[in-house]
């Protein structure tokens, strides 16, 4: 991301410092701090826009020195397919006799998912990048994965399980503080499952 933090700086048409040496683009789009201006704040929101940006990667099979951009990083096809078999694989509810989740949690395959280098826990900001890029869920970690599979040319998929609304529970805690190891223990057993699939 870059945050054009400028209180009479330039707008959406103009264009950001460096974009000319190909270093920045306006072509993915951007989030207007006012849009989301707290109500009980008296004044304008004193920050502009933070705009999307690609990641630079240097493939190991591209010309050395000479980079590339990557926003979105597909993951393998073979691998895509073979995860629709793991919808309806049986997922652990409960992290002991008094504390499980409200629904059982289900196994599910989606076209589109990001990481960010914030956790977030802020519903307006979650529902923000859904309508903004399709996006469903939300990590800190698959997209440095995702960029070294595609710099080595490697292929690859990502399993997670959440632990958390991202914003949409509880604002008096975060459930990723009681149900991560419970996310944790589910995705191991997705990914053995996906393991055992590969193999046969």
């Amino acid at each position: 991301m870059y945050i054009f933090g400028q209180r009479y700086g330039d707008g959406p048409k103009d264009a950001l410092a460096l974009e000319s040496n190909g270093d920045y683009t306006r072509d993915i789009g951007y989030l207007h701090f006012a849009d989301f201006q707290n109500i009980t704040g008296t004044g304008d929101n004193l920050l502009n826009n933070v705009w999307y940006q690609p990641e630079e990667v240097f493939p190991v099979d591209g010309t050395p020195e000479v980079r590339q951009h990557a926003f979105w990083v597909p993951v393998d096809t073979t691998y895509f397919n073979l995860s629709k078999k793991l919808e309806g694989l049986k997922l652990e509810r409960c992290i002991n006799s008094t504390t499980c989740l409200p629904r059982a949690p289900v196994s599910v395959r989606v076209k589109r998912g990001i990481s960010a280098n914030v956790y977030l826990d802020n519903a307006a900001y979650r529902n923000f990048i859904y309508k903004k890029f399709n996006v469903t869920p939300v990590d800190m970690e698959s997209a440095a994965v995702a960029l070294i599979c595609l710099q080595q040319r490697t292929p690859f998929i990502v399993i997670r399980s959440l632990s958390d609304l991202a914003g949409g529970g509880s604002s008096l805690s975060n459930e990723a503080n009681t149900y991560s190891t419970l996310a944790a223990q589910n995705a191991v057993s997705a990914t053995i499952k996906f393991i055992q699939l590969l193999s046969d």
